[in-house]
């Protein structure tokens, strides 16, 4: 693969993954409707899923810094490093709780416009 094409599939890949998730998190109400089903929301079990998500957010911020994400995504870097030393299940965990700190966000910035676009 030459290098232009090498560029353009890393950025895209990256771009992707967050616009994805952000996606996601707009239609996150409807996906918990769906999985609740018919059963009455909890208010104990709605905090908990709300601390749950902060401390996803907070952990996704620590990953993608730590990942390199956002030098990726700007394409301040062409190359994209792996430690093939690290366990590949922290690999896993850092790229779902980046990706939970996108649907967080997509949740509440769509909850924000939402509250704006009613009054």
């Amino acid at each position: 693969m030459n290098g232009w094409a090498r560029t353009l599939h890393m950025i895209a890949a990256y771009w992707g993954f967050v616009l994805m998730s952000l996606h996601l998190g707009i239609h996150w109400n409807m996906m918990m409707g769906m999985a609740r089903g018919k059963a009455k929301p909890l208010p104990k079990r709605a905090c908990t899923a709300r601390a749950a998500g902060v401390i996803i957010a907070i952990y996704g911020i620590y990953a993608f810094i730590k990942r390199d994400i956002g030098i990726y995504m700007l394409l301040q870097s062409a190359f994209v490093f792996f430690d093939y030393e690290e366990p590949l299940i922290l690999f896993y965990i850092d790229y779902i709780a980046v990706m939970g700190l996108f649907i967080w966000i997509g949740h509440y910035a769509a909850k924000i416009l939402r509250k704006i676009s009613s009054h």
